[in-house]
């Protein structure tokens, strides 16, 4: 008699990215140094707080098949910033009541909080229960004894023993990137991460997630409209739009150049408008049969402002091609 097998689903379900407003976040290849070394499958995360107005925010979510909250014993994460910033990637655990949807909550790790990597370069975090560093928003909650106070920063030890939450299960667990009230959050790559000893497996998902990117860039007043997309990733672009508050001046072109990483003999010209001969203020233009770049490939845009006018241009994009998975 053969003997029974019992097949164990995983604990963890396929991760994907999610971004709202400024911010944006998509798959990425590593292949340039710093990004190439770390991170299991070579595909990262590349999350992009972008200009901070309190809801900007980049994320990978994780689903969870109803782990009891008290289980979760070690999370741990890695990422590569480009700049210091006043917040780095922190951790989201969303929880409910496996009895009753009516009843949520996300208990959020303080993204500026001492303890979390915000230098350029290299970071890294392991969760630590014992530090004052989570508060939680929901909805139909009540009975919690300790954690009693929405907002209030509490210790991920004392959520998972209070009367309410420890009888709670997790249905998701997020790292997230932005939402302050301030300054501009430049690209960060999510490299690692590790839950309960169980490697999270970054790479480009079923569902589609993650493969457009966009870069939005301003110019209020004097001073040229300029901007430089490097995504750290074989890239295309697909499309530019652009407005200004009046018809440019004459001779005040808009271009795209490749700026290449092989040698600026291979800088290019790959778009010129000159809006004031077409009498308009903005413009829209699609690159159906724009080329792949490298990795190491950046495009620059740039627009003289003599009239100071007020710009908004965005350049989207496409990281993850069929087949790359």
């Amino acid at each position: 008699m053969l003997p029974k097998v019992q097949i164990v689903k995983p604990l963890f379900g396929e991760p994907t990215l999610t971004a709202s407003r400024n911010a944006d976040a998509v798959w990425s290849r590593g292949t340039i140094d710093a990004l190439y070394q770390k991170g299991p499958t070579g595909w990262l995360a590349n999350l992009y707080g972008g200009v901070q107005s309190n809801d900007d925010f980049a994320a990978i979510l994780i689903p969870v098949k109803e782990m009891p909250l008290p289980d979760l014993a070690t999370v741990m994460w890695s990422y590569y910033m480009t700049q210091e910033q006043t917040a780095g990637v922190n951790m989201v655990i969303w929880v409910h009541d496996p009895e009753d949807f009516d009843k949520r909550a996300e208990i959020t790790q303080v993204m500026g909080h001492a303890d979390l990597g915000k230098a350029a370069g290299r970071n890294a975090h392991e969760l630590d229960h014992t530090a004052t560093q989570f508060f939680f928003y929901g909805e139909n909650v009540s009975g919690n004894t300790t954690c009693d106070t929405a907002g209030k920063d509490y210790t991920l030890a004392q959520f998972m023993a209070d009367a309410l939450f420890s009888t709670w299960t997790i249905y998701r667990i997020s790292f997230e990137y932005g939402w302050v009230g301030a300054g501009t959050f430049l690209d960060v790559w999510v490299q690692d991460i590790r839950i309960n000893s169980i490697p999270i497996l970054l790479k480009p998902d079923s569902g589609g997630s993650g493969r457009i990117g966009r870069r939005h860039y301003t110019q209020s007043g004097a001073g040229d409209l300029t901007g430089t997309l490097a995504p750290k990733t074989p890239f295309r672009i697909l499309s530019l739009l652009a407005h200004s508050s009046a018809v440019p001046a004459a001779g005040e072109v808009i271009t795209l150049t490749l700026d290449a990483g092989q040698d600026t003999l291979f800088n290019v010209l790959l778009f010129s408008s000159d809006m004031q001969a077409a009498n308009v203020d903005s413009l829209f233009t699609s690159f159906e049969f724009m080329g792949m770049f490298g990795a190491d490939d950046e495009v620059d845009l740039f627009q003289t402002n003599g009239g100071e006018d007020n710009w908004g241009a965005t350049i989207t994009y496409q990281t993850v091609f069929a087949g790359g998975v």
